[in-house]
């Protein structure tokens, strides 16, 4: 066994994870344990505070469930006849509230409202599992692009993962812009003659 310098050490002891997260893991004699510190954390004269291991639950569903929320939305606008509504807003003379228009509304409200609390019940679980200064849940009021962002890389920085949850949640909304260009492409196409003649009176 070797440290990450390259030097032996064979000795029980605390050494550079090999994982190359920017923590120490302890080594047994024989082989590494998932118990790991922050070095940069230690005080002097105190027992290494512990962080957890690779696989520990801060992999845990709450995350993935802030990353797939926006599925719902997604489903929602497919779902949602953007030709009708606007063949009917060009007819009124006031604001237009469909049924289609108002779930689409509901489930904006729904996925951003479960966000905010699921990153919270989140942040309160990382905290008690020892976790270093994790990303705060309250920057999910400004979006949860920002939690899942900033809780993924803190993660990774102090305990190590994989940034899968990050290009998941990009994958998600590019299906989201996906879906959006197609639908409003196709209203817009059949919509066209009805825009002409409101244009031209």
């Amino acid at each position: 066994m070797t440290d990450s310098n390259g030097n032996t050490a064979q000795q029980k002891g605390w050494y550079p994870d090999p994982s190359g997260a920017p923590v120490q893991r302890f080594w047994n004699g024989t082989q590494w344990t998932e118990d790991r510190y922050d070095p940069s954390l230690a005080v002097y004269g105190t027992t290494p505070p512990l962080v957890p291991g690779q696989g520990a639950a801060v992999r845990n569903g709450l995350l993935w469930v802030i990353v797939l929320l926006p599925l719902l939305s997604v489903i929602g606008t497919a779902q949602f006849d953007l030709t009708a509504y606007v063949r009917a807003s060009l007819s009124a003379t006031g604001p237009v509230m469909s049924p289609g228009y108002a779930l689409v509304q509901f489930l904006g409200f729904v996925v951003y409202a479960a966000t905010i609390v699921l990153a919270f019940l989140d942040y309160r679980g990382l905290s008690r599992l020892g976790v270093p200064r994790p990303f705060h849940w309250a920057w999910t009021f400004l979006t949860g692009a920002i939690y899942i962002i900033g809780r993924t890389v803190i993660v990774r920085r102090r305990v190590g993962g994989s940034l899968a949850p990050i290009w998941t949640w990009v994958a998600i909304w590019a299906l989201a812009g996906v879906v959006a260009f197609v639908k409003t492409a196709a209203a817009l196409t059949e919509l066209a003659p009805l825009l002409e003649n409101t244009i031209a009176s």
